[in-house]
């Protein structure tokens, strides 16, 4: 996803890959007006013409009931079916744009939860080349926050107007919540998965990162250095998170150092590496090595062993995950696992517009391997003073 599934505080603009400033007045209304921006894009024809969202605002309704009323769905009552048709008519709503047959135009959904993880970045870019290609067009759309207030019912109408406004089809970058609805939402709509949990490969196309042998390298690498008390942050929040943890795991023990193998909990954001490394290393038992989720939590475990006063890679060894820009800045250099983004994404793309194209096959998992990048956070084995750990006092 992922390689990774992280919280969202921006609106994404389709032109443009990057996050700008937004409010939390209605999560729903912001992706809402993110759709519509999308609609514009697909309908520009000069002429002023009402949304999907003028329509629903008029009545009071959301956009989904909106929808299947001009589609006349059994479960929408005739009297609000006539409402919202009279409505449309009035606003100038264009209802051809409604079919479920309406004409693909060539324009691809991509679902995203963030674009400030720049492997993300990096995927967007490598899906929008593939897609060029094929005379396509990638319009990225956000979706849902890590936050409780956000509904999952914002992603499904979010994916529904796409849907009656002619997308080829999806592709989603790290899981969704309530993939079932999400699934339901996109209706006929093929929909390929990237960096998404391995429960949902054979639902649809998936293509993931070999998280097995993305931490085997790490570990392999870290132990021909000499370390073998190895910890991990993460394994919490996304599947994704959980599976990689695992991998960690699976890795130690093939050394023989499965009683070594510590997991300190934590997710995908700079802050807990900061929070779970100064956990470890104010601990009784500190490690020699950390490796990290991804990059962001990597970031923030330097940042804990800086104000730990633990030298890198001298005392702490550190390691990341998706070799994005954090981890080859200047100033970081972390060692990371190289996902191999552009083969993520040219593929991701491939299967979509084979799917577009008629393909009915069974569906595919393609596990892409990474590869490893060295860096000076893991320049250097653990000294011999490393058996015994500095310790600091907590009051």
């Amino acid at each position: 996803m992922s390689s990774d599934a992280t919280s969202s505080e921006g609106s994404i603009d389709p032109a443009s890959d990057t996050a700008t400033p937004q409010n939390d007045e209605g999560a729903t209304g912001q992706v809402v007006e993110n759709v519509e921006r999308t609609a514009a894009e697909l309908r520009d024809d000069g002429q002023d013409r009402g949304t999907l969202r003028d329509v629903a605002n008029s009545l009071g309704i959301s956009s989904a009931v909106a929808l299947r009323a001009l589609r006349e769905s059994d479960e929408i009552k005739p009297q609000m079916i006539r409402r919202v048709r009279e409505t449309a008519e009035r606003l100038r709503f264009p209802l051809e744009e409604l079919s479920e047959e309406t004409e693909h135009r060539g324009v691809v959904a991509v679902l995203v939860n963030t674009m400030r993880n720049t492997w993300i970045s990096d995927l967007v870019r490598a899906i929008r080349i593939e897609l060029t290609a094929t005379g396509r067009t990638a319009v990225v759309v956000p979706t849902r926050r890590r936050v409780p207030e956000y509904p999952v019912a914002a992603d499904t109408d979010a994916i529904e107007n796409l849907v009656h406004l002619g997308v080829d089809g999806f592709l989603m970058i790290s899981d969704l919540a309530d993939m079932d609805s999400v699934l339901e939402a996109a209706g006929n709509r093929p929909l390929v998965g990237i960096g998404c949990s391995q429960e949902f490969v054979g639902r649809f196309d998936t293509v993931r990162i070999d998280d097995e042998v993305g931490q085997g390298l790490l570990v392999d690498h870290l132990v021909s250095l000499g370390h073998r008390e190895i910890a991990h942050i993460g394994g919490v929040g996304a599947a994704v998170a959980r599976e990689r943890a695992d991998a960690f795991r699976k890795a130690m023990e093939r050394h023989g150092l499965g009683e070594l193998a510590r997991v300190e909990p934590g997710d995908f954001t700079e802050q807990v590496g900061q929070t779970a490394g100064d956990m470890l290393l104010r601990g009784s038992r500190v490690p020699t090595a950390v490796t990290c989720a991804n990059d962001v939590t990597a970031v923030g475990l330097l940042s804990a062993a800086r104000d730990a006063g633990f030298s890198v890679p001298e005392e702490l060894a550190v390691a990341g995950y998706g070799n994005t820009s954090l981890a080859s800045s200047g100033i970081s250099q972390v060692t990371s696992v190289d996902p191999n983004s552009d083969r993520l994404g040219a593929l991701a793309a491939q299967f979509l517009v084979d799917r577009v194209s008629g393909d009915e096959a069974p569906p595919r998992d393609v596990a892409v391997a990474p590869s490893l990048v060295v860096r000076r956070t893991s320049s250097a084995g653990p000294r011999p003073e490393t058996t015994r750990r500095k310790r600091i006092s907590v009051d």
